[in-house]
């Protein structure tokens, strides 16, 4: 596995942790997904589809959001778009109870494939 990660965490700041593994990549937000770092997600996610090959199965991580506001949302739906469009596969492990709420009252839960934790992507044995 190969791992990019910001530095340290400050107030009103995003950190943004991804994990390659073969053709799936694991990206953590940690933090405040706004107008302010909403960047830094579109950044991170571009930089694994350069890669060789690209991942072909992304899993956004928000369990670490602690915040999200409407450029957050809709750069949730522009990565989701973006990876239909490109017949790529993108799940978002469900985040805080504040943060779902956000994503139940936009309507933006109806968009994505939203799952509860990473380990739910895995096929049974």
């Amino acid at each position: 596995m190969s791992s990019a990660e910001s530095g340290p965490l400050a107030p009103a700041e995003l950190a943004v942790v991804a994990r390659t593994n073969r053709r799936t990549a694991l990206v953590e937000l940690r933090g405040e997904l706004d107008l302010a770092t909403v960047s830094k997600l579109a950044e991170a996610l571009s930089d694994l589809e350069s890669g060789c090959a690209g991942p072909q199965h992304v899993v956004l991580d928000l369990r670490g959001l602690t915040f999200i506001d409407v450029p957050g949302l809709r750069e949730l739906m522009t990565q989701s778009d973006f990876a239909r469009t490109n017949r790529h596969n993108l799940a978002v492990v469900n985040g805080t109870p504040a943060i779902r709420r956000v994503l139940n009252l936009s309507g933006v839960d109806e968009h994505l494939v939203l799952v509860d934790h990473p380990d739910d992507l895995v096929p049974p044995v």
